[in-house]
């Protein structure tokens, strides 16, 4: 059944997308992107991959056994089993096997850096407004009742830092560097902010000591990207060097 809560998530889910494929446009314009005849279906096998990789990234929160659920709520438009952590790593697995496919051989991340985080800060709003992806209890006076308790309105805090992010992703974008780093970049912020917000998430998590699965997961992917800038780079001035 469709209610307020489902028609404003999935509002503001709508807005984001719509933001996020204009300002890519935009950029792939700038970069020059758009004139390579196989980039648009790259766009369409990371949509894809984004979207399985939603629903799939609910590993990290709910045991094996509810999966079922999550792929059977697709008429009643449920607002729930959904991970951005999940739609990432999808789509960029989507883009860069679409890549293979189409035979784009380029770098085509840095058309995404600024539009996800627009995206992601539009639908943390839906969030808020779906009152999922919900906080822990908090005696602050910013706290929001939810779930029927007082909580860190957790969803607002990752809302204000997508956007701070980017907006200074936006302020650097036009500045040299190898191809694909401000993508890289704006992977490394976004994990280290999720890194900090599972801390003050309420939902029940699996975890792995003091970490939830969503957070180790988050300092692999920092590292991983972390270590695809600084290596080559170290490795450049090396061969450089007398």
């Amino acid at each position: 059944m469709i209610g307020p809560t489902s028609l404003g998530y999935a509002t503001m889910v709508l807005l984001g997308s719509a933001a996020a494929i204009a300002i890519r446009w935009a950029e792939g314009a700038r970069l020059g992107y758009t004139k390579e005849p196989g980039y648009r279906f790259v766009g369409v096998s990371c949509l894809m991959g984004a979207v399985l990789g939603a629903k799939l990234g609910m590993i990290f929160y709910l045991p094996p056994d509810e999966f079922g659920r999550l792929f059977s709520g697709v008429a009643d438009l449920r607002v729930d089993g959904k991970t951005v952590l999940g739609a990432l790593t999808g789509g960029y697995l989507g883009g860069e096997l679409g890549k293979k496919i189409f035979g784009v051989d380029f770098s085509t991340g840095d058309a995404l850096a600024v539009a996800l985080p627009v995206g992601q800060a539009l639908g943390r709003l839906g969030c808020f407004l779906a009152d999922c992806c919900y906080g822990t209890h908090s005696a602050l006076p910013w706290a929001t009742e939810s779930w029927g308790a007082a909580r860190h309105p957790v969803q607002l805090y990752e809302a204000a830092l997508c956007l701070l992010l980017a907006g200074g992703l936006f302020a650097i974008r036009k500045r040299p560097r190898p191809a694909g780093h401000l993508f890289r970049y704006y992977l490394i912020a976004y994990v280290s902010i999720r890194f900090v917000l599972e801390f003050f998430r309420g939902e029940p998590q699996h975890m792995v000591g003091p970490l939830s699965w969503a957070q180790v997961y988050c300092l692999i992917v920092a590292a991983g990207f972390l270590a695809s800038i600084l290596v080559p780079a170290w490795r450049g001035r090396r061969t450089r060097s007398p």
